[in-house]
């Protein structure tokens, strides 16, 4: 029996960086409010941004932002952390790498560094709530770095980075262009895991949509996992299935489905 739904928004919902989402969406969930199924949204962007996106139904959702490492809902709220001198050492790390551009993120805020205007500009597109910083090493309280490359991350900077940090954080990519660092076991998984507990729901009884490999521990929190067709070779692997395309709706159509409602 489905008892929660939780679904990843870039590239499965809407394009990457998409303000406008299938206003069809908030129908479904109202209807699983009605029905009382919990509905959840996972996202890499940070609250304030899916809180836009969502606004009609914001009362009748629990978001996951940040990759987990923001969790909001009406009754509940917590955030995960990077340790301060993990953060340091990987902000370090990541100046030394040529063509690199750092999104340092807190809850409901975004820092950027001078001299990376290009990044700051584009993420406002989602829209971002962000301001600039002279001294990145200096915020605390980060829960998630983001590192950007307009071209797309250099597989070999991946592999390095994953070698070097994996140990200590989680890093995942999160789209072509983004490769991500949180606190070690801080993910949209473990988020799901917090709430899924919080509701009394076992991953028997949920359903999990995504598209890149930041989805895969979500994926595997719940029994029935669908990839949509662009999805990263990891995700599909992971999923149950894999559904259509993003473009197409695939998601509203898979939870018409599950819903038994015509479409």
């Amino acid at each position: 029996m489905v008892k929660l739904i939780v679904t990843d928004v870039d590239d499965t919902l809407v394009p990457e960086a998409g303000s406008v989402i299938n206003p069809e969406y908030y129908d479904i969930i109202r209807e699983c409010r009605k029905r009382g199924i919990i509905f959840g949204v996972a996202s890499g962007r940070q609250k304030p941004c899916v809180r836009k996106l969502f606004e009609p139904v914001l009362d009748e959702i629990f978001i996951l932002a940040d990759n987990g490492t923001d969790i909001w809902s009406s009754q509940y709220q917590t955030s995960m952390k990077l340790p301060y001198d993990l953060y340091t050492e990987l902000i370090d790390d990541i100046h030394e790498l040529e063509g690199y551009s750092i999104m340092a993120c807190k809850p409901d805020i975004a820092y950027f560094e001078y001299g990376h205007e290009k990044y700051f500009e584009h993420m406002k597109t989602y829209p971002y709530v962000g301001e600039y910083t002279d001294d990145m090493r200096g915020i605390k309280d980060i829960c998630k770095i983001s590192v950007w490359r307009e071209e797309g991350i250099d597989p070999a900077v991946e592999r390095r980075m994953q070698e070097k940090w994996s140990d200590v954080m989680e890093v995942c990519m999160a789209g072509e262009c983004f490769l991500d660092f949180m606190a070690k076991g801080c993910n949209k998984g473990k988020a799901l895991s917090i709430m899924q507990g919080h509701y009394g729901i076992g991953r028997e009884d949920t359903v999990a949509f995504g598209n890149a490999d930041n989805d895969i521990p979500m994926l595997q929190n719940a029994a029935h996992s669908y990839a949509v067709a662009a999805a990263s070779t990891r995700l599909k692997e992971t999923a149950s299935q894999v559904i259509g395309e993003m473009k197409d709706d695939a998601v509203l159509k898979k939870l018409r489905e599950i819903l038994n409602i015509a479409g």
